[in-house]
């Protein structure tokens, strides 16, 4: 017995000055609770004018970007806080009246759609959320399958099933997570309700922040969305205000989207691809003159595709150039689809990615289907003749290989253009030299040179040949180099560059760019594409697309008010010039946002209340509502006044 007293006298001594550390922070944290120390109010002084109350009275305020709630809060949250704690306290130092105050965000789909797989999982495991304890692989594989899918309003979707959703060792679903932090099954049933999120988590983040000593005025805190209807106000109105200035629009536009969700997927709804947007291109369409001999036979026996015009669809930035192609390229190693187009008579040749964003943008026969006709490889594709529209070569060109096409980027289909693009360039001198390397004819090539069509100060005529030579690019292997030449190919020939051949010869190619473009789709010869500009994944674990569609959306693009944020901008401190830069970054790739949604939590839109105003578009003015909210409620729901 001695000995257990002794080992406890020895550790509670190894611990003593932590313990009393401990016991001096409990007691000034309970102190400054009790005496309200961080709560700040409007200095009252009937003898200081209005105008003069600030300078004898100096105010401060900082804050963070309030915290999502689907959980609790992280170390990120501890290193933001600290940085603004650390400075409240500073400039309390300072006499200020220092103004720290907190917030909780749930708008948008996290925590709906986590509620949403609670459900699903007491559908399978029952309240007691019991794994199989040895299943069977076919079991294994059907139960994998079956939670991968989540219920989106009133559409069942499915997502991707991966290796680890099919190994139940591996696979963790969000009742483990909950009970991970210590939550009894009977708790974790009433997270299928998403308002429970709401309640459960915003309480132990504030306890978090009281440990840690924050210098907060609890008093200001607040939910966002229709679960505190002071806030749902103060969206509503600031979206009404919003409309009324002809900021917010309605019309079709271009923009990432989640098939799965059935809804755009902005920023804050992706599990990665954060950043990116809709890139566009022009598609150009390359009829099918004559199949080459080893897809000859696979076609004929195709019954889906007689009668049908069929067009191998390349995705260009550059349909000013199109004058040049010499010929088309495709990767021998890629499986391309035959899709029906919006015509009855057209088929693309395209991948499988492509066509399922086409899909989405009026381009498929329904809205958001595939109609895969029938496959082919790039390998059976080479050799085939076909109409390269604008091109000087009026008998066709053909479809040869490359070695660096992507399945992931485009169409898979790229149009060629030597005397531009120096992989073009590259691609097709290597072709010229190794004909029988490269499993090709030399009648394929042989006649097929360069075409001027873009005349520069700094290369002349030639861009892509000028560039090769002067970098020592050998082959299409060369890629570093490669990367290089097609930097300078696109700045020079836009930016200096001036047209040479066509309708508008002797106009710059800024003022030709868009003209060639219309004048390639009035015709017939392209149409409108776009993609997203890398891989989006939303948080369901759906593969984004880029959809065109009728939507509510905030015209950050338009001149004006940008000129007056530009102006808002040159007049603020941004404690650093790189803030500063990292701010005319977003403000000259932002335009037009998608600001409402259909599916997740958040205050209805006034003048259409089918939607949702989404979670990044009710968070921009919302550091306002600390300056009010302690006057209109006394807790975060609003249901205390």
């Amino acid at each position: 017995m001695a000995d257990i007293n002794d080992t406890v006298a020895v550790e509670a001594k190894k611990t003593a000055k932590r313990d009393a550390l401990l016991d001096i922070e409990k007691k000034w944290q309970k102190e400054w609770k009790d005496s309200h120390a961080f709560e700040m109010d409007m200095p009252e002084d009937a003898s200081v004018a209005p105008e003069d109350l600030h300078k004898i009275y100096p105010k401060w305020m900082g804050t963070i970007p309030y915290p999502y709630m689907n959980g609790a809060l992280h170390l990120g949250h501890a290193f933001t806080v600290s940085k603004v704690e650390f400075a409240t306290g500073w400039q309390r130092l300072q006499g200020k009246n220092a103004l720290f105050p907190f917030g909780f965000h749930v708008t948008g789909m996290p925590i709906k759609a986590a509620a949403d797989k609670i459900v699903r999982e007491l559908q399978m495991f029952g309240p007691n959320f019991e794994l199989p304890s040895e299943p069977k692989e076919e079991e294994t594989e059907a139960l994998a399958e079956s939670v991968s899918e989540l219920t989106v309003g009133s559409e069942n979707f499915r997502g991707k099933k991966t290796k680890m959703a099919a190994k139940f060792g591996n696979t963790q679903y969000t009742f483990q997570i909950l009970q991970g932090q210590g939550l009894s099954n009977a708790e974790i049933a009433k997270f299928a309700n998403a308002e429970h999120w709401l309640e459960h988590y915003p309480p132990i983040a504030m306890a978090d922040l009281d440990s840690l000593g924050c210098k907060i005025d609890w008093r200001r805190a607040f939910l966002t969305t229709d679960y505190n209807p002071y806030y749902d106000s103060f969206a509503r109105w600031q979206f009404e205000r919003l409309h009324e200035m002809d900021k917010i629009k309605y019309g079709k536009r271009y923009t990432i989207w989640s098939a799965k969700d059935g809804q755009p997927c902005m920023d804050h709804d992706r599990q990665s691809g954060e950043g990116a947007n809709p890139q566009e291109y022009t598609a150009i369409k390359l009829e099918v003159l004559e199949w080459s001999e080893t897809s000859k036979q696979a076609i004929a026996e195709n019954p889906a595709l007689a009668g049908k015009r069929v067009f191998l669809v390349a995705a260009t930035l550059r349909p000013e150039t199109m004058y040049g192609q010499t010929n088309c390229f495709v990767g021998v190693s890629l499986e391309y689809g035959l899709f029906a187009g919006a015509a009855k008579d057209e088929v693309y040749v395209v991948s499988e990615r492509a066509a399922r964003n086409m899909a989405f943008q009026d381009l498929s026969p329904s809205d958001g289907e595939v109609q895969k006709l029938g496959t082919v490889t790039g390998q059976q594709l080479v050799g085939s003749r076909v109409n390269a529209p604008l091109s000087s070569y009026e008998k066709g060109v053909y479809v040869l290989p490359m070695e660096n096409v992507l399945a992931t980027k485009g169409t898979g289909v790229v149009t060629s253009v030597p005397s531009d693009s120096p992989d073009d360039y590259a691609t097709l001198r290597d072709l010229k030299k190794k004909p029988e390397y490269y499993g090709i004819r030399p009648e394929w090539v042989a006649e097929y040179e360069p075409v001027p069509v873009i005349t520069t100060p700094a290369y002349g005529e030639m861009t892509a040949p000028v560039l090769c030579d002067q970098l020592k690019i050998n082959s299409q292997k060369d890629r570093k180099q490669l990367e290089e030449a097609k930097e300078a190919a696109y700045k020079e020939g836009f930016y200096n560059g001036v047209m040479s051949v066509g309708k508008f010869a002797g106009q710059p190619v800024t003022e030709a760019k868009p003209l060639v473009r219309d004048q390639l789709i009035a015709s017939g010869l392209g149409f409108a594409y776009a993609e997203p500009e890398k891989l989006v994944m939303s948080r369901s674990g759906d593969e984004c697309v880029v959809a065109l569609c009728d939507q509510w959306y905030m015209d950050y693009g338009e001149a004006r008010w940008r000129e007056i944020t530009e102006k808002c901008l040159d007049a603020m401190s941004t404690y650093g010039e790189e803030t500063r830069r990292q701010f005319k970054i977003v403000l000259g790739w932002l335009h037009q946002w998608a600001c409402v949604r259909t599916y997740g939590l958040g205050s209805r839109v006034p003048w259409d209340p089918t939607y949702l105003i989404e979670s990044l578009s009710d968070s921009t003015i919302y550091m306002s509502y600390y300056t009010v909210a302690h006057l209109l409620h006394s807790s975060l729901d609003g249901s205390a006044p």
